[in-house]
């Protein structure tokens, strides 16, 4: 008996392990299938996340409308994607330039988005700016951009872009925002406060919008590592807790935060 004791919890560990991978691999595929030939919109695009939100999305056959500041760094991501994909199951992605904090040409890029097929289905607000430094030290202009960059220019975008998705009663939009737009720290107060408002805002957007069957989802990640920055070798290395410590670290590697952000597409909790 007390051999069968021991014998169950490794047992009833390694199958809620199970159910746990069948449940993400399901969640993963259906994901996958829910953007196949969807219009997606995708701003800071040559970011890191930018880069792998557009591989998933382009892999799951979804007809991408890339947004970036840098034409040379937009074509060197189409150039990626179309070298690794499937032509015959995929589309050859659009190309805009887009500086989301540029309030006073939004309007005009969210007109040639439009143009790209006609109508959104789904807009990946995923643009952002950070900036580091004690309250004291950052001017009243910079904290102006920051807001521009964060909250006006996503806001902006997606007001110009809901009109065609409330006539069509369909879309859904998300926004990538940052966890510190549910909590401070200090010396990301301009950064912060501009993450609570468009988590504000979004909210809100969210009960306004159901009614029309469009969908508004926020994904705040921590912070998100860079591709140039690596785990130092050590000891802990082999360690049961590796994934943990990675995690505190060295930060959310884009890959997930993408993988999360196309699991929102097919309305499944996490």
């Amino acid at each position: 008996m007390g051999f069968l004791a021991v014998l169950a919890l490794p047992l009833l560990v390694l199958g809620i392990s199970g159910i746990i991978y069948i449940y993400q691999s399901v969640r993963w595929l259906l994901s996958k299938s829910a953007v196949q030939n969807k219009v997606v919109v995708i701003t800071d695009a040559i970011s890191g996340l930018g880069k792998e939100c557009s591989r998933v999305f382009h892999t799951g056959g979804a007809r991408l409308v890339l947004c970036g500041r840098t034409w040379e760094k937009l074509e060197a991501l189409y150039d990626a994607l179309i070298s690794v994909a499937d032509p015959s199951i995929t589309y050859a992605p659009k190309l805009i330039l887009m500086d989301i904090s540029d309030i006073n040409c939004i309007q005009d890029v969210a007109k040639e988005i439009l143009n790209c097929y006609g109508c959104v289905d789904i807009l990946i607000n995923n643009a952002s700016m950070k900036v580091k430094g004690a309250v004291q030290s950052i001017s009243l202009e910079l904290d102006k951009k920051i807001m521009d960059a964060n909250y006006f220019g996503p806001i902006t975008l997606t007001k110009a872009i809901l009109p065609s998705m409330i006539s069509r009663r369909s879309g859904q939009i998300v926004l990538i925002n940052s966890i510190q737009g549910k909590i401070g720290i200090p010396f990301r107060a301009a950064y912060a406060a501009s993450k609570h408002a468009a988590v504000g805002f979004f909210d809100c957007l969210r009960a306004e919008m159901e009614e029309f069957d469009i969908s508004v989802s926020t994904v705040n990640p921590t912070f998100i590592c860079s591709y140039h920055r690596q785990p130092a070798p050590g000891n802990w290395e082999a360690s049961i807790w590796k994934f943990f410590f990675r995690k505190v670290a060295y930060g959310v590697h884009p890959v997930e935060v993408a993988e999360e952000v196309l699991c929102t597409e097919y309305q499944i909790p996490a």
